[in-house]
């Protein structure tokens, strides 16, 4: 089912959503079970470090309550960016635990876990880093918050598109607990329940835990040992202990956590070859055509859950967590508040890159082709440390609310990989250590300047200190050094160490008024940076040169009101942006001998423009309608990219993996029927997205052939304009929830996601100029499930 082309491109121009914006509209997202009368109930957030009427905070934000994540069968950290306009999430590669996340179009090039992130992720107020294994803690939350555009002056990373705050649920004061049962197609079974001891009135507890298996969507269907063999499954558990203690002006809460996911990493699908460049040329010269006549079958059979694979490909992530945050009154107007993180991830990753059953490249398989005993997956060892300090306080008889404080963190973590580059074999193989520290100073006040205006300035100093230690080598045995000294010089213990220092200000401005009916009007300019870093896959001068901060400035005008109006109780929020984009970080790959090899470099200045608008309307006590759109324009102004060995212009490129118009909307019904039977609802919801560039050069591939000396061919450049174009998709869920079961303790719910069974594409790896081919990872098929819940 589409939707109406001739409603879409109206509704959708960027001249009717601005009409709409004059309009004004905007605000909060209330769960679709909540009846009529309690829509414009207060919804607090933390988007200023203290708790807040979501209503009256200048930043464009999108809260999600528990209800909210359960009733739309949130799971996953993807499915995030299916409730929130202008949101994408993705996975690098295939891989579901390290999650790429693009806010207004702001987006990493890659998950290294080297580099900060434009949209940090926080437990409790605890940055997430890096990224890997950050999918393990979407249970038992109290709330989840979307800040939109940078976070550049109270929060402890520092980051240029947004960030997203995910809150444990705090312990009961009485005692109580759920349980919940979980069944489902592809044999899905899980658990998740918890329950509140509160020992006194001033010690509360609260265990929650979770286990999840299911089977896989992706079958081997190559003709060797790994014939049937499903990937792309599900095994995950964990556990979480609350403490919570308060007495008198004293607060402090304790969280301990343990997540583990042990899975057969979801199979990205080769879906091109460029036989004019990098593999695509080189594979028929190398006897490699069983490699090409799988990619081929690939394409014909166009369906991502029928795979061919040597590699028995896995990912395991352990995540333990610990964040405590202790809260101290001094007095009735000022508080101290200091917050402690600590993280420990090990992650071991084992792909078939090449995405075929021929023995190419990806993770070594010990034997001969068609053995398939994974001897040596790639391992990320990683601890994190955080500590920030508040003091909090309000002056001149509560017209001023401010804060100050200090940040520290520093991350230690060590990857040792091993990949096979070519059926020889060919290795490739290292060990790397990235230490990352970081400092910040910060302070924001918000002064009410009469009972309608007020105004808010705060400011920032971050300090990063980066430092990286490589060894590479080209062999199994690890004795043919792969890195260089400087000026190219041998190192003799092949181990080579760089280090840099980055800091920048940031700082941000808003003016708001609050009318007498309560409708909310801010402007805002905001800055954002996020630091410098270097290339891990580089081993001599060039490669490891060092990459600079890239900065954006945003300015942003909104509007946030509830309205009566003829057709029921309305809640809006809408956002104009526009935001200039400096220095901007990105990973270029290039054709060097036959090989593709990249580096990270300071290539490209933007502008990105955007509109996003959100609105809940209640017609009736029983019905709740929710709609979210977004429009983004994020073009480079300023970039030059090397294209066979001559500076090209490239500016005016589109983003990649950024559609420019998505939309969501759901329909909630309450059932009219008696209170004996309990509370049945139906919700219908739907998202789809404009179609997408994958590849940053689309716009170039037909100057291609010259800058290659004529060696791309008329049909490589069709065939990969075609496949670097993505086509728009939708997304159907419907879901029944039967609350209080025959006025029991007892909660229903039966779902439908994916409805269409829609095919689609989330992200993937497009080197089709470099390196000759290109993947794609897939978005979840269609799944039926059912839920069983008990509240005591």
């Amino acid at each position: 089912m589409k939707i109406n082309e001739h409603l879409r491109h109206a509704w959708l121009s960027p001249a009717m959503t601005l009409t709409v914006l004059a309009a004004a509209s905007s605000a909060t997202y209330i769960p679709p079970a909540v009846a009529a009368e309690t829509l414009l109930e207060e919804v607090l957030v933390t988007a200023r470090r203290r708790a807040e009427n979501e209503q009256t905070v200048p930043i464009a934000m999108q809260v999600m309550s528990e209800e909210f994540l359960r009733t739309q069968s949130v799971g996953q950290i993807e499915d995030i960016g299916t409730k929130v306009p202008s949101l994408r999430i993705s996975g690098a590669g295939g891989s579901l635990n390290e999650p790429l996340i693009s806010l207004r179009g702001q987006r990493p090039a890659e998950s290294s876990f080297a580099q900060d992130q434009a949209v940090p992720m926080y437990v409790n107020d605890v940055a997430i880093s890096p990224t890997q294994g950050s999918n393990l803690a979407l249970y038992d939350l109290q709330s989840l918050q979307v800040l939109k555009g940078p976070q550049g002056t109270l929060f402890g990373r520092n980051s240029t598109g947004g960030a997203i705050l995910m809150t444990s649920k705090r312990p009961g004061t009485e005692l109580g607990c759920y349980a919940e049962v979980k069944v489902g197609d592809y044999n899905l079974l899980g658990f998740e329940g918890a329950v509140d001891v509160p020992v006194n009135e001033n010690l509360q507890m609260r265990l929650a835990a979770h286990k999840l298996d299911r089977d896989g969507y992706q079958k081997n269907v190559a003709n060797n040992p790994l014939r049937g063999e499903e990937f792309h499954d599900e095994h995950s558990q964990g556990f979480r202990l609350s403490v919570a203690f308060a007495q008198n002006q004293f607060d402090n809460i304790l969280v301990l956590s343990l997540d583990e996911n042990d899975i057969a990493a979801a199979m990205p699908i080769t879906m091109a070859v460029n036989s004019s460049v990098g593999l695509g040329a080189y594979a028929p010269l190398a006897g490699w055509g069983q490699w090409v006549e799988g990619v081929q079958r690939n394409i014909a059979r166009n369906n991502p859950w029928k795979i061919e694979t040597d590699v028995k490909a896995k990912e395991y992530v352990k995540n333990i967590f610990v964040s405590n945050a202790t809260t101290f009154e001094l007095t009735e107007n000022l508080s101290i508040k200091n917050i402690i993180g600590y993280r420990q991830i090990d992650f071991d990753t084992a792909t078939d890159i090449d995405g075929t059953a021929f023995p190419g490249f990806g993770t070594w398989t010990n034997g001969a082709p068609g053995v398939t005993t994974n001897t040596r997956p790639t391992t990320l060892d990683s601890e994190f440390f955080s500590d920030e300090l508040q003091l909090l306080g309000s002056a001149m008889k509560d017209k001023l609310d401010w804060i100050v404080g200090l940040y520290w963190s520093e991350v230690d973590a060590t990857q040792d990989y091993l990949v096979q580059t070519s059926p020889g074999p060919s290795f490739d193989s290292g060990i790397t250590q990235a230490i990352n520290t970081s400092y910040g100073i910060f302070g924001e006040g918000s002064y009410a300047v009469t009972e309608a205006w007020s105004a808010t300035l705060g400011i920032r100093q971050s300090w990063d200190d980066r430092e990286l230690t490589v060894s590479k080598w080209r062999d199994l045995a690890r004795t043919m050094c792969n890195v260089t000294g400087a000026g190219g010089a041998a190192i003799p213990d092949c181990s080579r160490s760089v280090d840099e220092k980055f800091n920048s200000p940031t700082w941000r401005a808003s003016l708001n008024h609050t009318s007498a009916a309560g409708h909310l009007v801010y402007g805002s300019i905001s800055t954002g940076y996020r630091a410098g870093g270097f290339n891990t896959r580089g081993n001599s001068d060039a490669t490891l040169k060092p990459f600079d901060e890239e900065v954006v400035t945003t300015y942003e005008l909104g509007h946030k009101g509830d309205w009566e109006t003829v057709a029921g109780t309305l809640r809006t929020n809408a956002a104009l942006y526009w935001q200039d984009y400096q220095d901007i970080q990105y990973t270029r790959s290039f054709d060097q001998g036959g090989s593709t090899v990249t580096r990270t470099e300071n290539a490209a200045e933007a502008e990105i423009k955007g509109i996003e608008l959100e609105a809940t309307l209640a017609p009736t006590e029983n019905l709740i309608l929710t709609a979210g759109l977004s429009f983004v324009a994020a073009k480079f102004k300023e970039r030059l990219d090397l294209i066979g060995g001559v500076e090209v212009d490239t500016s005016g490129n589109d983003f990649v993996y950024t559609p420019e118009r998505t939309v969501s909307a759901s329909a909630t019904y309450t059932l009219p029927v008696a209170a004996s039977l309990g509370e049945i609802s139906v919700t219908a919801s739907v998202y789809w997205q404009d179609d997408m560039s994958t590849h940053a050069l689309i716009d170039q591939f037909p100057i291609l052939p010259a800058a290659f000396g004529g060696n791309w061919s008329q049909a490589d450049i069709d065939a990969m304009t075609e496949y670097s174009n993505v086509s728009s998709y939708e997304v159907w869920n419907t879901r029944v929830d039967w609350r209080n079961v025959m006025a029991s303790k007892v909660d229903a719910a039966l779902y439908l996601n994916n409805a269409s069974d829609e095919t689609y594409v989330l992200g993937g790896l497009n080197v089709v100029d470099s390196g000759g081919y290109g993947a794609n990872t897939y978005g979840a098929p269609r799944t039926i499930g059912a839920s069983l819940r008990y509240n005591f």
